[in-house]
């Protein structure tokens, strides 16, 4: 499958109709995109420096104009690449290219091989998954991904010029929004300052708070950033109540950040992907994360003016109606 992505990338820029695009693939693209109406693509990167594989889920822009604005998502713990398929299917829609990396000894490898056994040992293997080596990795994964985007916007023949490396953004869920953090500047220890000065706004869906007590904690933050969380946003892992979510949020001093805390939402709502079962609230949550995320990426990587209005306006506020809870600063 070499080269699939840029296949489809091309391709995706000549044909916008999903049926006619997927007739017109070549055979290992084919294989590699799910369906007519799915923009993705599945590759593994390597990064040599450290030895280590990382998968990567791509959605591709159909029906926009390059150079394209930039996301990159982080998973939560004991996720894949493939969390929060809304979220990536939404965003590319609306031209953003979107990446979304598999952490390797953060993922779905933790407690697959618990698999049928008892709860108290899946529980187990996620906490000890969620240290702060895991964390580093994490944070280095990210820097790895901009570096590989660098790497295609310059020498691909195919892909130069396409991205615009000037607006990107971190989001993530859970320990992936712990991630997102760190990536902004978060400090979480000594000598943990993993900030990537090129992320220039950040998305944390249900932060952890990873040291988040500590006195300057994020004051090395200065980029813009929404969090989001629910009123049942708890956790089993460590023991995360809901109300401690927004402590991110509360230690910011950088100016642009917004909190939206949805009424009834647990911490499965906003992944996409959960070890629970569907909720019939999930689609309608879904779809309020969708509209006032895209604002915030419209506004920071886009410098819109019309979302920066009614982010700061009183759009956001309608748009929420009684379904949430809002504040920025």
């Amino acid at each position: 499958m070499r080269n699939a992505l840029l296949q489809l990338l091309l391709l995706m820029l000549a044909v916008h109709s999903p049926a006619a695009f997927a007739r017109t693939l070549p055979r290992d693209a084919q294989m590699t995109a799910r369906s007519a109406n799915d923009n993705t693509v599945y590759e593994t990167w390597t990064d040599n420096s450290r030895h280590r594989q990382i998968p990567v889920k791509i959605y591709l822009p159909p029906n926009a104009t390059p150079p394209y604005p930039i996301v990159i998502f982080s998973h939560g713990l004991g996720g894949s690449r493939d969390a929060a398929k809304y979220l990536g299917q939404y965003w590319s829609q609306h031209g953003y290219f979107c990446v979304f990396p598999q952490h390797v000894g953060s993922d779905s490898s933790v407690w697959e091989p618990a698999r049928g056994t008892n709860r108290q040992e899946f529980i187990r293997r996620m906490q000890v998954a969620a240290n702060g080596q895991n964390l580093v990795d994490r944070a280095h994964d990210v820097t790895f991904v901009i570096d590989e985007l660098e790497r295609r916007n310059q020498t691909d023949p195919n892909l130069k010029g396409k991205l615009n490396l000037n607006a990107i953004a971190v989001a993530g869920h859970s320990f992936g929004a712990g991630t997102a953090l760190v990536a902004a500047g978060q400090k979480f220890g000594p000598g943990s300052q993993l900030e990537d000065k090129r992320v220039k706004s950040a998305l944390y869906l249900c932060p952890p708070v990873m040291g988040g007590r500590m006195a300057g904690t994020y004051d090395d933050i200065t980029i813009p950033g929404m969090l989001l969380t629910g009123t049942e946003d708890n956790s089993m892992i460590r023991g995360t109540k809901a109300e401690d979510r927004r402590i991110p949020y509360d230690g910011i001093r950088a100016p642009h950040q917004y909190l939206v805390n949805f009424y009834g939402a647990d911490h499965a709502t906003f992944g996409g992907r959960s070890f629970r079962a569907p909720k019939e609230t999930d689609a309608e949550f879904h779809r309020l994360i969708d509209g006032v995320t895209l604002k915030f990426l419209d506004a920071t990587l886009k410098n819109d003016p019309a979302a920066w209005q009614w982010l700061d306006g009183k759009g956001l506020t309608d748009f929420l109606g009684k379904t949430a809870a809002y504040e920025r600063k």
